[in-house]
């Protein structure tokens, strides 16, 4: 369950990009005219760490408790994850379209590298040895030090060769194409694909219609 805080139901975020750094990509939704924002706030972004299992339920009390008490400090946690989201977008929709990103957007990610990675960590529960972020109790920002770290992943990773925009014309959804023949399209053959294809059966319709006329 999210804070009462945030606007945004756990339920409008989705986690089907197959890379956590372009579900986080997708939570603004339909670019470049950017009608559907998901994070409005520090709240909202909270909502969404947690439902994507970052955090859990008592840790995100405790930063919704902290984040209204510092509120300059939440706001710009907040601001850096808009401007990280946006960087994350530039690079990999850059990759997706076989171009190069840009070195400022290379560059803001190696900033974020250099903030997140001196506080990751390896420790040892119940007989196996997992990663762990140190330091982190009192940091609002620490939300983006996974999405950060899995963007580093996917991009050093023979998948990056796999990231792909959905071709839809209303919608801007990033994926990693792991179909058998890796010529998927669409982000959801159930909402996108099945939206172009009702678009192009239409198409087809009205042109025979006007073709009959004549």
């Amino acid at each position: 369950m999210c804070n009462t805080r945030s606007a945004t139901p756990a339920s409008a975020f989705e986690f089907s990009a197959g890379a956590l750094c372009l579900d986080f990509v997708n939570t603004l939704e339909d670019r470049p005219r950017c009608s559907n924002e998901l994070l409005g706030n520090y709240f909202d972004l909270l909502c969404w760490a947690e439902t994507a299992g970052l955090v859990d339920h008592a840790e995100g009390r405790r930063l919704q408790r902290q984040a209204g008490r510092q509120t300059g400090q939440a706001g710009r946690a907040f601001d850096d994850a808009i401007r990280l989201r946006e960087r994350l977008y530039g690079i990999f929709c850059a990759l997706a379209a076989e171009d190069r990103p840009q070195p400022g957007e290379l560059a803001a990610l190696n900033n974020a590298l250099g903030e997140a990675l001196p506080h990751l960590r390896l420790e040892q529960r119940d007989g196996r040895f997992r990663w762990h972020w140190a330091g982190a109790a009192n940091r609002l920002d620490r939300l983006l030090w996974p999405v950060t770290r899995s963007a580093a992943e996917l991009l050093t990773s023979s998948e990056v060769a796999l990231v792909r925009e959905c071709a839809s014309d209303r919608c801007s959804w990033m994926f990693v194409d792991r179909s058998r023949t890796h010529r998927r399209r669409w982000c959801d053959m159930k909402t996108c694909g099945n939206r172009a294809k009702a678009r192009r059966h239409y198409e087809r319709r009205k042109q025979r219609s006007l073709a009959g006329s004549h």
